[in-house]
């Protein structure tokens, strides 16, 4: 037999029966959201040579994936029905109006669960992206958000640092990416404003006193001069450990720190009444990505600033 033809078939048959160990493994790797263990059990299964632009794209596609759900805690292999918008949501926020990454990005996350349905890591007819064909569908619906009480309760158990991190959340509506990233250079006291790459943000009074003993305590009015960051971070994990520590103390459920973004969302929907003003304020260019913000306003989950 041709030996070429022979290893086509092989590959075929190997294909078509998941060996046990594969399945476990792969089971296991996307409990723990490991991108490169699950990359080595899937890889073979996806278009493109080895080395090639188009798997390099797919491993970036994963790992944005796995990354994605960490943070937000979504189960991978049991996703609950509004995983795919909620992807759709984080796609949006990150590409803005580049709806061809978007595509991209989502036909590659069906590409997975496609490989996951053949090696029988997830059931027969699963497709957690199949929700976003009804038109009724909207991104971001389903998210969660931290009431004002809730807040008031973290910020009681918080130190200084902390209750500016989370005022920057709330307030604000900083990203994990622009809270880790933000240098005292961004800051205006005197303006009242914190400009981040994509927009400005106004700073509300009840971060304003905040900040100003905050900056006091690391160093003065020097600070604004000089390119430094605001917190000491090491990374976004441990912003989000600091928050889930918080929640603990104050018996608060941990919502992750989109949480506190998206009650800025609806508190400025609240300030403005206009979905424009609140998708520039947060660095949202489809104004589509912001809408549920209008319907959870009219049910005062976040209410006005938490310390007013």
């Amino acid at each position: 037999m041709d030996q070429s033809v022979f290893k086509q078939a092989l590959s075929q048959l190997q294909q078509q029966e998941p060996r046990a160990d594969t399945t476990l493994n792969l089971k296991r790797a996307l409990s723990r959201y490991e991108p490169e263990t699950c990359w080595n059990l899937i890889c073979d299964r996806l278009p493109g040579e080895p080395g090639s632009h188009s798997r390099k794209n797919y491993f970036s596609a994963l790992k944005d994936l796995l990354g994605w759900a960490e943070r937000e805690q979504q189960s991978l292999l049991t996703p609950v029905d509004h995983f795919g918008s909620d992807y759709l949501y984080h796609l949006g926020e990150k590409y803005g109006a580049s709806r061809a990454s978007i595509n991209t990005r989502l036909s590659q996350a069906r590409r997975f669960y496609r490989v996951f349905r053949q090696l029988g890591v997830v059931a027969v007819n699963l497709d957690p992206f199949s929700i976003l064909e009804r038109s009724q569908v909207v991104p971001g619906e389903h998210r969660t958000y931290y009431s004002a009480e809730e807040i008031s309760r973290l910020l009681a158990q918080a130190t200084l640092s902390e209750r500016a991190m989370l005022l920057l959340g709330c307030e604000a509506g900083l990203s994990t990416a622009e809270l880790t990233g933000l240098k005292w250079t961004d800051l205006s006291l005197p303006a009242g404003t914190i400009q981040l790459e994509r927009r400005q943000v106004p700073i509300s009074p009840a971060l304003s006193r905040v900040l100003a003993p905050f900056s006091e305590q690391q160093g003065g009015g020097a600070l604004f001069s000089r390119a430094v960051p605001v917190f000491e971070l090491a990374d976004q994990n441990a912003l989000r450990a600091g928050v889930y520590l918080l929640c603990l103390k104050a018996n608060v459920p941990y919502r992750a720190w989109r949480g506190l973004r998206h009650a800025a969302g609806v508190r400025f929907f609240q300030q403005t009444g206009s979905l424009e003003q609140v998708a520039k304020l947060m660095g949202v260019e489809n104004v589509h990505l912001v809408r549920m913000y209008q319907e959870v306003a009219g049910q005062s989950v976040a209410g006005q600033s938490v310390t007013d």
